[in-house]
C-alpha cells in the first residue's frame, strides 16, 4: 500500500468512529435541531402581546460625527 492508500483509508476509518459516538447520535441531533445556534428563530407570536417588538416604531437617529482629515 503506498502512503496515500494509508492515509485515506485511516481518514475513514476515524470519521466512521466519530460518527458513531454520542454527540452524532441521530436522536440527539434530531432533538436539539433548531433549538440552537442560527437556526433558532424567536416568533412574535410566542411572546404576551405587551412584550411584542412594536413594528412600526422608529430608530434613534444616527449621531453625527465630524469627518476626519486623510493626511
Amino acid at each position: 500500500m503506498s502512503a496515500f492508500e494509508i492515509v485515506t483509508v485511516a481518514v475513514t476509518f476515524l470519521s466512521v468512529a466519530i460518527c458513531f459516538t454520542r454527540y452524532f447520535r441521530t436522536g440527539r441531533v434530531l432533538a436539539d435541531l433548531g433549538h440552537q445556534g442560527s437556526m433558532w428563530f424567536d416568533h412574535p407570536e410566542d411572546l404576551a402581546f405587551d412584550e411584542r417588538p412594536i413594528e412600526d416604531a422608529i430608530d434613534a437617529p444616527i449621531p453625527h460625527r465630524p469627518l476626519r482629515a486623510r493626511y
